[in-house]
């Protein structure tokens, strides 16, 4: 499965190289009135790709944040119910060895009486 993944790596790092060097011719690229800049169309084409990834990562910031905050509660509220099913069990053990006790208690009271 790794050879599969590295082969698909190296065919798009290919494509990309074989992009980038289709793509050289210069082109004027005009940002604000009377600015220009002339560049390679590949490098405005990177610096656009780079802008969007930069902008898709602040719209998922807020999501994340939220996602974050659900998981963080859940665990503290799997930690609150984790710890009263330990003192349940803990309690019910207690429980169970004071009845066990008592009865071995009273079975003895029961041949000391018999005895005295």
């Amino acid at each position: 499965m790794k050879i599969i993944y590295t082969l698909i790596k190296i065919v798009v790092l290919l494509a990309l190289l074989l992009l980038a060097v289709s793509n050289t011719q210069l082109i004027t690229f005009n940002y604000l009135p009377g600015q220009m800049l002339n560049l390679p169309l590949i490098v405005l084409l990177l610096i656009f790709f780079i802008i969007g990834a930069v902008f898709g990562v602040f719209a998922m910031f807020g999501r994340l944040l939220r996602l974050r905050s659900k998981v963080n509660q859940l665990q503290v509220k799997i930690d609150k119910q984790t710890k009263a099913a330990n003192q349940s069990v803990h309690t019910e053990t207690i429980a169970t060895n004071a009845g066990v006790n008592g009865q071995n208690h009273s079975e003895e009271q029961k041949v000391n009486n018999q005895h005295g």
